[in-house]
């Protein structure tokens, strides 16, 4: 039996491979998509079209971005904006609240590693989805049935 295998099952898996390889750190995603496309190429490539990263985030519409800004901690924020361009994180400010855009400029001051930096933008991914999953955010919209 292949590691994809409970996902096929189970109605809400591909929902569910799509989301863990969303929210796994970059070298262990990298070996789950080796070992998925020694297995069933067609289903991890499938798969890997609906992941979101965070320039998709940096990508997403004003009022988009927006929901994603309400509803993420402001320390995460500024941390997964860590080393992004000045334009980056003008947006950012520009679609938060202006308490809110006082923080992300206070946290930004904090000098903080990859590791924070990449866990940061993991949580903002996170917020981002399940505000697909409410009809929110309209970018990878992870089909019900595969």
């Amino acid at each position: 039996m292949g590691v994809y295998a409970r996902f096929k099952r189970n109605p809400d898996g591909f929902r569910a491979l799509v989301e863990l390889l969303e929210t796994t750190p970059p070298s262990r995603r990298q070996r789950m998509i080796e070992v998925g496309m020694d297995e069933d190429p067609h289903y991890t490539e499938l798969a890997l079209k609906y992941v979101l990263n965070f320039k998709d985030i940096i990508n997403l519409p004003d009022v988009e971005l927006a929901e994603v800004m309400a509803k993420a901690p402001s320390r995460s924020l500024a941390y997964a904006l860590n080393g992004q361009s000045e334009d980056v994180i003008k947006k950012f400010l520009r679609n938060s609240p202006n308490n809110i855009a006082a923080e992300i400029r206070d946290y930004l001051a904090i000098n903080v590693g990859p590791r924070e930096i990449g866990g940061a933008q993991i949580k903002v991914i996170t917020i981002a989805r399940e505000l697909e999953r409410k009809g929110l955010v309209r970018t990878k919209i992870i089909p019900a049935a595969v």
